[in-house]
Formats: C-alpha cells, sequence, structure tokens
C-alpha cells in the first residue's frame, strides 16, 4: 500500500484513493494528538457491494468496516490527490455542494477516470463528496477537515462564541436605546437559535421585572352589585337614591326616621381589589407564548439526535422552560383569567416600575427580533474569515476596556424591514469611535478604503486605529489578520519564532507607503506625507513558552521599525493589549516619534527653530477703551512697538516676534490675538518717539523700538479664559514662537521647548496631575535649548535641562536626571 495514501474506497463498479501530494506533513501545532478524523461512507446503490474498504489510520480489520466511522485527520491548506476511476466502461464524476472544492478535478478515458487535486482553502468541518456513475449516485462519503493552526475544540468553538455573544449582547443593548416602545413593527419570525440566544440574555431580567410587579402589583378596583339590608348601607350614592325614589328593592317596606319608606334589601354596589388586570393578562399571555416555543424548541432539538453538545443544549432548553414556568405561579400571573382585549394598550404596562421593563422584553421577543449578516451568516467553513471578524470584535473589546468607554452598538447595527442588521461584513467599512479622558478621540475602522486623493493603488486594509487630537494630525496604525503561519525551520532561525509568512509583513510595509494624505503645510512643497506610525499582522499562534515570544524579531521589531506581528488568540491576547495599552497611554509627540520619518523631517526642524526663537508679548497703554484702541491702530500704522529698557533681561535684544494682547474693553474674552515679525531693534529715549498722546513717564527713559512687519490676527487667539475665569495681564511676558503657535491657554505659554510640550503631552495622557509654574526667563540656546516651565506634582518639581535631560527635584529622594519623557512618566507612576 502506498504510503501516502489515506483511505481507499473500492465497489463493483468504482475505485476511490484519497492520498497526501507530498511527503510534507502539515505542521499542527494545537491540534490534540489523540483527536480521531471521520470518514463516513453512505452507499447509494441498492445493489451496491463494497469490495474494500481501508484507512490508515486503524488497523486492517477495522478500517475494512462500512460502520466504522473513524477516519484520517485532513487539514485545511493541505493539497490531497484524488483518484477514481471505473472498472467498467462508464463515466464517472466526484461532486461537492461547494463547486471550488473540485474545480482542479480533471477527466480522461472519456469520463471513466476522475483525478487531480483537492484543497479545502481555509473552509474547516465537515465535508461531503458524492461518486456518481453515469449520472446515478453510487456512494457519499463524508470526511471532517481540522484547523491547522486552532485548537478545534477550544480556540475555534471559543471564538464563534465570542463572536455571537459580543454581537447579541451589543444588539439587545442597542435596541434598548433606539427601539420605539409600543409603536407597530411588522419583522419575519426569527430563526430559533437567534430567538434562543436572545431569551438567554434577557431571562434573568425579565425574572427580575416580574419579582418586582409580584412584590409591589398594580392592582384594580371592582363595584359588584350586593343585596344588602338597608341600616347597613353605609355609603349613599346614586344607585342607592334611585332604588328609594323607585321603590325598587327585595323584602317588605320599612320606615325610616325620616319618614321615607324604603325597600328592606336594597342593591348595593361594594368595592373590592383585583389582581385580574388587563396588564397582568398581557404578561400571563406572552410568558405562556415564550414556554410554548421553548417546548416546541426542545422536541425540534430531540429529534436530531442526541450527543455531547445537543445533550447539553437540550439541559440548557429544560433550564430556561423551567425558570419561565415559575414564572406563572406568581400571584399577579396566576390571577389573570383570560386573553387582554384585542388592540389593549397601557400606559402603566409601559410606564409603571417593573412592568415597563417586563412588557419591554417581552416585546422584544414578540416582534421577532431577526440579527443577520455579517460573522452571524457565517458557516464554520469560511474560517479565515471567522478569525477577522473575531479580531476586530476582541480589538473593539481591548480598546473599550483600556478606555474605560463601552462600545457604541449604533456603529455595529442598523434597523432594517427584516429586524436587525449586522454591519460588520467583508469589503465594506464600518468603523467605531472611542473618547479618551485627554481629548483625544480613537477610531477603529474595518476595511476602510482608499483610492482618492494621493494614493496611487487602491488599498483596504483589515483594521486601522485613528488617532484624532485637536493638535496633532490624524496619526494611524494598521492591523491586518492574517491566518496563515510559516512553520519552517528557516523563518525560525530568521525571526527566532514562527510567524506569518513574509508576504504577509511585506503588505505592511506597502500600507505604510502606499497610504498617503495630503496635509496642509506651512513650507512651499506641499507633498503628502505618511500617515501610519505603525503597522501589526495578528495570527492564530501560541507560544510553547510563555512569554518567549518577546525575544521575537517579529516583536521587537514593532518599536523599532513600527513594522511586525503579533500572535493572537482567544486566551492569548495579552500581547496585543500591552501594545495597544503603551501607545494609548502616550502623547502626540510620543507618538509622531515612532513614526519612521525622513533624515530631514521638516516638521521637527521647523518645531526645534520655532522653540529657539523668542516672543516679546506685549501690552497696550492704559486710559480706558478709546486710548487701548488708539495705541493699537499707531502699532498697525507705524508698525512699531517700544517698551522701556530693562538690562536684566537680555532676551529684549533677541526677540524674533512681537505678539499683543488685547484686553477685555477690546475684545471678550481678553486674549493674545496679533502677532508680527521683528525686523529691527534700536534704543531711542522716549521724547524722541512721536505719538499722539503724551506720556507719563520720564522723556529721557530709554525704550526699545521694535520695527516690525505687519501686525496679523493669529488664527486660533489665545484667550485669557481658564476654567472659566480670566487672570490679570497688565505686563509684557515671554514665550516661544513653538509655544505662541501651539498654545490654547495663556499657561501653555511657558511651554517654549519641544521636550516640555512632549512632557506636558504625557503627563495628560498618563493621567499624572500637575501644575505648570513659570521659571526666569533666559535666552535661549540653539543648539541646546532649555525650558523655564516647573511642572509641580506630588512627587516633587520637574523641569527640563536640555541636554542634561529632566530634572525632578523630589520631595521624598535626591534629585535625578531622565534622559526620555516615558522614564520621567514611569518614575511618577511607580513602574
Amino acid at each position: 500500500m502506498d504510503n501516502l495514501a489515506l483511505f481507499r474506497i473500492e465497489t463493483d463498479k468504482v475505485s476511490l484513493t484519497w492520498s497526501k501530494f507530498s511527503d510534507k506533513q502539515t505542521h499542527s501545532p494545537r491540534l490534540i494528538s489523540n483527536t480521531p478524523g471521520l470518514l463516513k461512507i453512505t452507499k447509494k446503490r441498492t445493489n451496491l457491494i463494497f469490495s474494500s474498504i481501508w484507512r490508515a489510520c486503524l488497523p486492517e480489520g477495522l478500517s475494512s468496516t462500512l460502520e466504522q466511522e473513524a477516519g484520517p485527520c485532513l487539514f485545511e491548506e493541505c493539497n490531497y490527490e484524488v483518484w477514481v476511476n471505473s472498472k467498467a466502461d462508464e463515466i464517472i464524476e466526484v461532486n461537492h455542494h461547494d463547486p471550488l472544492i473540485v474545480r482542479n478535478l480533471r477527466k480522461k478515458e472519456n469520463g471513466r477516470i476522475h483525478y487531480g487535486v483537492i484543497n479545502f482553502g481555509s473552509q474547516i468541518g465537515l465535508s461531503e463528496f458524492s461518486v456518481t456513475v453515469n449520472g446515478k449516485p453510487e456512494f457519499d462519503f463524508l470526511v471532517e477537515v481540522f484547523p491547522s493552526k486552532l485548537d478545534y475544540k477550544s480556540d475555534y468553538e471559543q471564538m464563534i462564541a465570542e463572536v455571537q455573544d459580543i454581537l447579541t449582547g451589543l444588539a439587545i443593548e442597542y435596541l434598548r436605546s433606539t427601539f420605539k416602545l409600543g409603536s407597530e413593527s411588522h419583522v419575519p419570525k426569527p430563526t430559533q437559535l437567534e430567538w434562543l440566544y436572545l431569551l438567554k440574555n434577557i431571562a434573568t431580567k425579565l425574572e427580575e421585572a416580574l419579582q418586582q410587579i409580584d412584590h409591589h402589583p398594580v392592582r384594580r378596583i371592582l363595584r359588584e352589585p350586593v343585596l344588602t339590608r338597608a341600616e347597613k348601607i353605609k355609603r349613599i350614592d346614586s344607585t342607592i337614591r334611585s332604588a328609594v325614589r323607585q321603590g325598587t328593592g327585595s323584602g317588605r317596606f320599612i320606615s325610616l326616621q325620616n319618614g321615607l319608606s324604603v325597600r328592606q334589601l336594597l342593591v348595593e354596589r361594594r368595592a373590592r381589589t383585583t389582581l385580574d388586570t388587563p396588564e397582568h393578562r398581557w404578561l400571563a399571555t406572552q410568558i405562556d407564548r415564550i414556554c410554548q416555543k421553548l417546548s416546541f424548541l426542545r422536541q425540534q432539538e430531540a429529534q436530531e439526535g442526541i450527543n455531547e453538545r445537543r445533550d447539553r443544549v437540550l439541559k440548557e432548553l429544560d433550564q430556561i422552560e423551567c425558570r419561565m414556568r415559575r414564572l406563572t405561579k406568581y400571584e399577579p400571573i396566576a390571577s389573570a383569567q383570560g386573553d387582554p382585549p384585542q388592540g389593549f394598550s397601557s400606559l402603566q404596562l409601559q410606564g409603571a416600575p417593573g412592568y415597563r421593563e417586563a412588557y419591554q422584553n417581552c416585546l422584544i421577543l414578540q416582534l421577532g427580533l431577526r440579527i443577520e449578516g455579517g460573522p452571524l451568516r457565517l458557516s464554520i467553513k469560511d474560517l479565515h474569515l471567522l478569525y477577522e471578524y473575531w479580531c476586530y470584535i476582541a480589538l473593539l473589546r481591548i480598546i473599550s476596556e483600556e478606555t474605560g468607554q463601552p462600545i457604541p452598538a449604533k456603529n455595529i447595527f442598523s434597523i432594517r424591514q427584516q429586524g436587525l442588521h449586522v454591519l460588520l461584513q467583508k469589503g465594506r467599512s464600518t468603523s467605531v469611535k472611542f473618547k479618551t479622558h485627554n481629548g483625544r478621540m480613537v477610531e477603529v475602522a474595518y476595511n476602510r478604503f482608499f483610492r482618492k486623493g494621493p494614493v496611487l493603488v487602491p488599498q483596504q486594509p483589515d483594521m486601522m486605529i485613528t488617532f484624532h487630537d485637536p493638535e496633532w494630525p490624524e496619526m494611524n496604525l494598521i492591523i491586518d489578520a492574517k491566518y496563515r503561519i510559516d512553520f519552517s525551520q528557516k523563518y525560525y532561525e530568521q525571526y527566532r519564532s514562527y510567524g506569518p509568512p513574509d508576504d504577509a509583513i511585506n503588505v505592511l510595509h506597502r500600507y505604510r507607503d502606499a497610504i498617503l494624505e495630503q496635509i496642509s503645510s506651512k513650507s512651499e512643497k506641499n507633498i503628502p506625507k505618511r500617515t501610519i506610525v505603525q503597522a501589526a499582522a495578528l495570527f492564530p499562534y501560541q507560544e510553547e513558552n510563555v512569554g518567549a515570544y518577546t525575544e521575537s524579531r517579529l516583536w521587537l521589531a514593532l518599536d523599532k521599525i513600527g513594522i511586525g506581528a503579533i500572535p493572537f488568540l482567544p486566551d492569548h491576547t495579552e500581547y496585543l493589549r500591552e501594545w495597544l495599552r503603551k501607545i494609548l497611554q502616550q502623547g502626540g509627540w510620543s507618538l509622531a516619534e515612532r513614526a519612521i520619518g525622513n533624515i530631514s523631517d521638516e516638521q521637527t526642524r521647523d518645531w526645534k527653530q520655532a522653540a529657539s526663537e523668542a516672543v516679546l508679548i506685549g501690552v497696550l497703554r492704559g486710559g480706558g477703551r478709546g486710548a487701548l484702541a488708539s495705541h493699537l491702530e499707531w502699532i498697525k500704522e507705524k508698525k512699531r512697538y517700544y517698551i522701556p529698557v530693562k538690562e536684566t533681561q537680555r532676551r529684549f535684544y533677541i526677540a524674533k516676534y512681537i505678539a499683543l494682547y488685547l484686553p477685555s474693553e477690546l475684545r471678550k474674552p481678553g486674549a493674545i490675538a496679533y502677532r508680527a515679525e521683528i525686523r529691527e531693534i534700536e534704543v531711542k529715549p522716549r521724547k524722541e518717539i512721536d505719538t499722539p498722546w503724551t506720556s507719563s513717564r520720564d522723556k529721557d527713559e530709554d525704550q526699545f523700538v521694535y520695527h516690525i512687519g505687519d501686525l496679523c490676527e493669529l488664527s486660533n487667539p489665545i484667550e485669557n479664559l481658564e476654567e472659566g475665569v480670566g487672570k490679570p495681564f497688565t505686563s509684557h511676558r515671554w514665550t516661544s514662537r513653538l509655544a505662541l503657535e501651539r498654545a490654547r491657554n495663556l499657561t501653555e505659554l511657558l511651554l517654549e521647548t519641544e521636550p516640555e510640550w512632549r512632557l506636558y503631552e504625557d503627563l495628560h495622557a498618563a493621567s499624572v496631575e500637575f501644575k505648570i509654574k513659570p521659571g526666569a526667563p533666559k535666552v535661549s540656546d540653539p543648539d541646546n535649548p532649555m525650558g523655564r516651565a516647573r511642572f509641580i506634582t506630588q512627587n516633587g518639581e520637574i523641569q527640563y535641562r536640555g541636554s542634561s535631560g529632566f530634572l525632578l527635584k523630589s520631595l521624598f529622594h535626591e534629585d535625578r536626571y531622565f534622559v526620555q519623557v516615558s522614564d520621567v512618566i514611569k518614575f511618577l507612576k511607580g513602574q
């Protein structure tokens, strides 16, 4: 027997041999070694005779019986050679419900032989083939295809469960927030399985609602006619008065004290309370329908035969049915007799505590919510798509947990005529946004399509994480789900781990270079720029030794070059979580620094230059609104600004720009609203400066006279309004051009250098509380700028000291220097 053959089936008319295509064993690191395969043979011709049946996985005596269903394990993405020939001159066909499976099979000798290669691709699960002779069924055989990268009994089933559970939970939350209860809606009946998923999710809430109704029921008052002795009637109403006037009732006439004669027995309407209300009848009817449907579901499941999985389903159905039938014993439900009135509606049912929740959950089931589309329509054969869907949903869950924000279900579902539709589908762009505590927006997009603008060749990555920061252009992370692993020894030696094939890594490099955006720039050359900071491939692999993957080049390359790969499976998500957490805790400076840039990065050079250029923030002379406006017009017309000479501050001699503060008399709130370039500096006595106003100061006092260019309005004035309150601004201040262009408030003007801004952003991102206090203004060295902002934290004071790094004057330890901002954050966070 050929050592590559896996099984052989031979009848009196046909011989079929199924073999491995080559002697290369498919690596299956996660398959349990004793997991049995499947080969179930079913004869279709009445007089068919099996002359031989052989299975490579069983001893000779066991493999030849037709009743035996064990077979060899077949794997996804493997080539298998199939050879079928007719023993007579008859036409052979091998068929499969998926034509792509048998598309490589060929015929020869006028159809007497059918042969070729079969590859299941990424399809797994049961796969059935049919063999025909002259168009008539001969026999069928059923095989089972196993995943080579997942554990068939744990990872695969867990991915299915997580996709179903998360989407179903989001669907119910979406329905609660968007569905108009009480309005009519016509949707088809859901499938039994979908209905059961919904019932499992809302059963507990339905029980809680009915328990509240049982403890605090709303009763109805009934008034029923009762014959009562006249002397015992306590309440005189219109019915009693009418009976007295008309002499109706029963018994003889008796005289009253007032002279009136009445019957001895009169009809009185006495009030009593009852739980038999239309609201309770409606609820009882709905619970009865639920119990009937559960009973029907159980009958259907039991007819399919019993196995381990179905036995568990039956037990769950029994448990839920028992819980639902227990609800009928609550007094308000048990007291309800009959059906509610036709077209019944009730404000009590829709608004009263307990009733509202019970009505809502029953209505969800009554209207037949149908969840369909995307992953929920996925068959078990689309394994590569299942992995991709699961990666996106798991990614949303991780970012939701890290940001503390719920997944917005409205971005996952839409309501259609036939029910609730899942928007997550291969090829269709879907995005979900999360707000962070520091004001940034994190957007997670699925299948975002790039084809316009500077993009030359259309690109569509699996997943993209976009950081929207008001002070930075959009920065993106690319994540690609790759259901492929290279298990070759050569690959392991190169990367020190198994991982996705080289072409999958090259796709990430292509994304980073191909996805470009045209961003407005101050430079003359407005060329497209990269927006991809980092890119990672997710692949289904679990390391044998925990933590060993941190030494892999695929992991280390994420920080070094921004391209790498991350193993990602159910119960093995820690690497992706660690990578995302590190990025989410960084500000704009640190995130931008991760991108591989040009050696002559234009923006970085501009920021460094801006940090070394001093800006004098001047104020206008006092005297009321008229004097302030006159001074501003004089500056615009004469293009000059003067200020008394102060020898203690050398910045007056090297200032590059003038910025003007307008007080609240000229604009509300007061703000730094103008700037101009300083073109010349000279020193003059005050008497030589011609102004339409006179000065109260010494006329011989020397003044710095700045000859400036055009006074231009700032596109974003820096308003004097922090925490809703303005602060006094009566004398000049100093800052840098970097701070003037980036600051949103007066405090941020103290951040004159790039490292100070980086520290400022990262402290916010890491949720470290701090305050900023100014230091003395000094002339900045362009090659080694030092900051004057002092960051006051609970652990001490931090100041940027140029090439020396960041100085931390600790309250509890000796002073120490840190080179990187990340080191400062780790120390402050106690890491």
